[in-house]
């Protein structure tokens, strides 16, 4: 029996994904509240009868004692040597599990004082103690406090803000705005990569967000040119203008990482402009590095897993004409392409009728070049075991005929890794 992936697991992993921006574990911002001084001076002001200038004086008084006692206390040294608990108590929470957005905007902002490795545009936040300390507590919402996180003078908490725009259900026109706005004057490289992470599925939602993602396509860090490759290869930026001309132009980026990514992403755009450019690589050998990314990218256009709803006639004979390709070596064909449809969704192929659908598809004709690449002893040895677990996904009938095959090579391996898999799906 073929592999089966739920649409659960599919929101598991869109969980964990939204989690790793900060959006998920609601932090707690305790603003302590507005001390004795500042209240006596708002009443006395009231009393008295104080002008307009004298009650700004005292709204500006309580939010200079306010700000302090929020952070003045607190500095990396201290936090460095705190627990979890350390930072709650100093939150002065009223209750941990029903948060404030004041008391949200708190923690946050002790990120702060977690490093950021610039190398990498990473911080870690999961190993911290504000990401402990907000496990124990709940409430706050990033969405609700999201201008104020995007405008803060730490680029820790901006990437927090940035990083966790989008829900579920996409992030809403106000907060856009408010990071558009905050972009404007952005240079920090940790903030702009993850702006581009939080706006990944918002470019058909605002020209201003398409156009932000399109000019970090131009930036000097290949970091961010290849999360840019994910931002416009996707398909919620399907007809947003200008997004398949601008993916085939990173196909030539001169990053290796990037151009992986662009020709594997370009193909969740499902137009076969893509197609010959992609071709064009595969035919390249110095290339050979990115061939397994180019055919996963061809795949996601004609088996389209694990959705299976999108078909490419000219993408399927693309990927073919590849693994028919001779002579081959250790490099070409690529052996980790062939992972790209050796696991489907039996059940999404049965709902989507794709067999129907792709009309393209000839299991002879398909068990045929994959039983040819397992017969070449030149071929890596990896891709044998990929082709033989590609049949029996796509043309399961024909599995049993790749014992010749196997046999063929001339490498021990070959038919082991056969009756390996054989006897594993018979056991399913």
């Amino acid at each position: 029996m073929r592999k089966r992936f739920l649409t659960g697991v599919l929101v598991i992993t869109m969980a964990a994904s939204l989690s790793a921006c900060g959006d998920s574990t609601e932090a707690i911002t305790a603003a302590p509240a507005v001390t004795e001084a500042a209240t006596e001076a708002a009443t006395e002001a009231k009393t008295e009868g104080a002008t307009e200038a004298k009650t700004e004086a005292a709204t500006e008084a309580a939010t200079e004692e306010k700000t302090e006692a929020d952070s003045g206390e607190l500095t990396k040294e201290k936090y460095d040597s705190m627990t979890a608990e350390d930072l709650l108590a100093m939150a002065n929470i009223k209750d941990t599990q029903a948060l404030t957005d004041d008391e949200y905007y708190w923690m946050l902002d002790t990120y702060k004082f977690v490093d950021i490795d610039y190398d990498k545009l990473e911080m870690d936040y999961f190993h911290s103690i504000t990401y402990e300390a907000l496990k124990q507590c709940k409430g706050g919402s990033t969405h609700r406090i999201m201008d104020r996180l995007v405008t803060s003078e730490y680029p820790q908490v901006r990437g927090v803000g940035y990083g966790s725009v989008s829900g579920f259900f996409g992030a809403s026109d106000k907060n856009v705005d408010a990071l558009v706005k905050a972009l404007e004057t952005e240079t920090d490289e940790y903030c702009l990569y993850k702006a581009v992470e939080g706006l990944t599925n918002e470019m058909a939602k605002d020209p201003k967000v398409a156009e932000f993602i399109f000019k970090m396509t131009e930036h000097t860090n290949p970091l961010i040119r290849k999360k840019t490759t994910i931002a416009i290869g996707n398909t919620w930026s399907i007809g947003v203008d200008g997004t398949v001309d601008k993916i085939i132009e990173m196909m030539h980026d001169e990053n290796e990482e990037v151009r992986k990514c662009a020709v594997e992403y370009a193909g969740k755009l499902h137009d076969d402009a893509v197609v010959e450019p992609i071709v064009e690589i595969l035919n390249d050998p110095s290339q050979a590095k990115v061939h397994g990314s180019a055919i996963r990218g061809l795949s996601y256009m004609w088996l389209d897993f694990p959705f299976h709803k999108a078909t490419s006639e000219a993408a399927y004979r693309a990927t073919m004409d590849y693994y028919s390709k001779t002579p081959r070596n250790q490099d070409i064909p690529a052996w980790d392409g062939i992972g790209a449809f050796d696991t489907v969704s039996e059940k999404a192929l049965a709902d989507n009728d794709w067999y129907n659908n792709a009309t393209y598809f000839d299991p002879d004709e398909f068990t045929s070049i994959m039983a040819d690449v397992i017969a070449d002893p030149d071929v890596n040895w990896l891709a044998r075991g990929c082709a033989m677990k590609a049949v029996h996904a796509l043309a399961p009938d024909h599995f049993d005929s790749l014992e010749n095959a196997a046999n063929a090579c001339g490498d021990h391996k070959a038919i082991d890794e056969f009756n390996k898999q054989k006897e594993k799906y018979a056991s399913e």
